[in-house]
């Protein structure tokens, strides 16, 4: 009788119950944003154009099998380029994926890229398959059992396909797939041809370093001798024995590889070099050959073009060599007090420093020399025509120019600093304003189409994850390709406070780009702790108009869940501004930040709703270095209670020289600088009631354990009390398996504990 009382009362309260269940706002768990996957915005497809027209090629994963799909963006109709049923490969003996792919120049074969691993930062090796689209057959460009093949293309009359292996250069003629190596000294620790070394690739960007001329008849390549740069090795302590790794690594003011440029007859195999000033003269200016190419036809004759840089940074030429006599000649050099930005693989610079254009005749050639990055018009001899576009605003990338409708495209910042957004500009008038085609605030990424008829843009701001929509070059909307309903929708359910963009004052009264994030229940009355994100590194940004993801989401789950405020302030040095608010910092990295960081620290502190005596700073990386010097230099002990310093560069002279010497000089005529801007000089600064916590993985490639080993020292020969946790086998990222939820776990509850 009772039971069946109870169940009556049970079943009778059970809707109003779930009801209000379904109505109560959930909260933000670690494990969700860490370890569940399910705030991961879905992404288009993608791939690559087609050609003419909104058609796009892209691989498809079916289960074990990848095919290969030709997709009308506009129209919805698929057709299978190819069956990934058919890509037996006879030498794996069985079926193989697609990792990448490229059209012969007649359109009857491919290159299919697979089983591809990771160099440093991309898979760049792999193996290579010549892939019969009418008879659906699969050769192995070259045998498995030789090593990894990279950067493997078609020549442009298709007959022949060359690729790099234990770096040399090797060519195949794929009329009887015999083979022939076109160098010879490729070595470990010394040459490398048709590829780069670790940090030329880390921070140029430099991976594939050789080109087919137009005819086919040669290649033009970089040679680097890396016999005098210093080995580094990193040790994984996780097996009973230590497995030792060792690449070269060049430190600040240390030697770099030797580099030049070659070019070698595919046929006779002769091999030639430009004298490019570089190799083997015991100077450094010149230094650097970060980027190389064909151009079109000049005065008959196609050259190889490449960029060529003093170690200063600060002088970039342009020359153009002739493969028939091994002659250079200048056509363009910029010079500039600080440094110049090229082909780096750091911050939103694309589009290429310099595009030839369809028309044969010109250049564009991207400069900050008017104090903001335009673009500038030269024609292929090098001839100066005219600056493109003006303003007190950055061109990010340049999209290229449809002669036939008068328009060039290019993203811009003209909006503000904090967006990217899409514009078009005249041509043929020099005094025109530019256009703005995109409308929503925001950051887009536009994929423009070869014939410049169509984009793509990838759209986000703070309160909206990606979107993907196809366009008409005037802005036309044609379809939603990707709107991320679902994860929308998810997010709406929860209460998430939304970051204000507001201003913040450095030290010397210069009004910084910042956001704030509140909790949505904000109390004016109240005084809330504050915590500072930070990252501050040259031409980087935190303060955009772009969605945030897992972080941002981790710091709506500690406002919420901790009653805290957290902001983030772009000081000077970063990017999206004019050149000499990002040049402000030269010579001196951490300094001017450091103490504008202080700065804006007291000016929120000085907020009624901050308590003044519970701030806080978390950064990564440069934004770990820059944590450490804001707690450190200057007033950071009477200023920061707490900092989180997650892989910290702690000093220049442990960081690689194209980047730190970029910014910083070399330490042999920059001493002062370097001692200044490093960390560990200021160890002894650490005060009792500053509680510091330093995180590293100690397999980073990138900024070394090391770094973290001579900070710890130095706070420890100083007597000055710190936490710190190492992740065994982890790299810069700091993730796999449950590290991430670890991670943050262990950094939520530091801050939650402490501040």
């Amino acid at each position: 009788m009772y039971r069946s009382i109870s169940i009556c009362l049970f079943a009778a309260l059970l809707p109003a119950a779930a009801v209000a269940q379904e109505t109560e706002t959930p909260m933000l768990t670690l494990e969700d944003i860490h370890a569940s996957g399910m705030f991961v915005s879905a992404s288009f497809q993608g791939g690559k154009w087609a050609g003419e027209g909104p058609v796009v090629t892209f691989v498809e994963q079916d289960g074990e099998v990848a095919h290969l799909i030709r997709y009308d963006l506009e129209t919805e109709q698929r057709e299978f380029l190819v069956d990934g049923e058919t890509l037996y490969a006879p030498d794996a003996e069985r079926t193989v994926g697609i990792d990448g792919y490229a059209y012969s120049p007649d359109g009857s074969a491919m290159l299919i890229y697979t089983d591809s691993e990771q160099v440093w930062r991309y898979n760049t090796k792999g193996y290579y398959y010549l892939y019969d689209l009418a008879a659906q057959e699969l050769t192995p460009i070259a045998r498995r059992e030789d090593g990894f093949q990279m950067f493997a293309k078609f020549s442009p009359d298709g007959r022949r396909v060359a690729f790099v292996r234990n770096r040399d250069l090797f060519v195949v003629d794929l009329a009887d797939m015999s083979e022939r190596r076109l160098t010879d000294d490729g070595a470990p620790g010394r040459i490398i041809n048709g590829t780069s070394d670790w940090v030329y690739e880390e921070e140029f960007g430099l991976r594939d370093g050789w080109a087919w001329s137009p005819d086919g008849a040669r290649i033009a390549y970089v040679q680097l001798d890396e016999s005098d740069t210093r080995e580094f090795a990193m040790a994984d302590l996780r097996a009973q024995y230590p497995e030792i790794e060792r690449f070269r690594y060049p430190k600040a003011g240390e030697a770099n590889s030797e580099i030049r440029v070659g070019v070698v007859d595919v046929m006779s195999g002769e091999r030639r070099f430009f004298d490019t000033g570089t190799w083997r003269t015991g100077e450094d200016d010149p230094e650097y050959i970060p980027s190389l190419g064909w151009t079109p036809e000049v005065d008959g004759m196609s050259y190889v073009w490449f960029f060529r840089l003093n170690r200063e940074q600060n002088r970039v030429d342009v020359l153009y060599g002739s493969p028939e006599d091994m002659s250079t000649r200048l056509v363009l050099r910029e010079e500039n007090d600080t440094w110049i930005d090229v082909e780096t693989s750091f911050g939103d610079l694309a589009g290429g420093t310099i595009t030839y254009l369809d028309d044969d005749r010109h250049f564009v050639w991207m400069s900050e020399r008017d104090g903001y990055r335009h673009l500038y018009l030269y024609e292929n001899d090098g001839t100066f025509v005219r600056q493109l576009t003006h303003g007190a605003w950055n061109v990010t990338s340049f999209h290229g120019i449809a002669l036939d409708r008068d328009a060039i495209f290019f993203t811009a910042t003209e909006a503000s600093p904090l967006e990217r957004q899409l514009y078009r500009v005249s041509f043929g008038d020099s005094d025109a304003a530019p256009v703005r085609i995109t409308e929503r605030s925001g950051s887009h990424s536009i994929d423009m189409s070869p014939d410049l008829r169509y984009y793509i843009d990838r759209f986000t701001n703070v309160r909206m994850p990606l979107s993907a929509t196809l366009h008409q070059a005037d802005g036309t909307l044609v379809k939603v390709l990707e709107d991320n309903a679902a994860l929308r929708e998810r997010l709406a359910a929860y209460n998430l406070p939304e970051p204000e963009f507001i201003e913040a004052p450095g030290s010397d009264g210069t009004m910084l780009n910042a956001w704030m994030l509140k909790p949505t229940d904000f109390d004016a009355s109240r005084q809330y702790p504050l915590l500072l994100y930070v990252y501050g590194g040259p031409g980087s940004q935190t303060v955009r108009n772009t969605w945030g993801g897992s972080r941002y989401l981790w710091h709506a789950y500690l406002v919420e869940e901790y009653d805290m405020i957290i902001a983030s302030v772009d000081n000077r040095g970063t990017g999206g501004r004019s050149k000499g608010f990002k040049s402000a910092t030269y010579e001196r990295l951490g300094i001017l930040e450091a103490e504008d960081q202080i700065a804006s620290a007291k000016h929120f502190s000085a907020l009624p709703y901050i308590d003044g005596e519970r701030t806080g700073m978390w950064g990564w990386s440069y934004g770990g270095f820059m944590t450490l010097m804001s707690m450190l230099y200057e007033d950071g002990p009477d200023t920061f209670e707490l900092g989180v310093s997650v892989a910290p560069v702690t000093s220049w002279r442990q960081y690689d020289t194209i980047y730190t010497e970029r910014y910083m000089s070399t330490p042999q005529r920059n001493e002062q600088g370097y001692r200044n801007s490093a960390p560990v000089t200021w160890a002894d600064r650490l005060r009792d009631n500053q509680d510091l916590l330093i995180i590293h993985g100690d397999l980073d490639d990138n900024v070394h354990f090391q770094n973290t080993v001579q900070m710890a020292d130095a706070l420890q020969q100083a007597g000055k009390q710190f936490d710190l946790m190492m992740y065994p086998g982890r790299n810069h990222g700091i993730y796999g398996g449950m590290t991430r939820l670890h991670l943050y776990t262990l950094i939520t509850d530091y801050i939650a504990d402490n501040l």
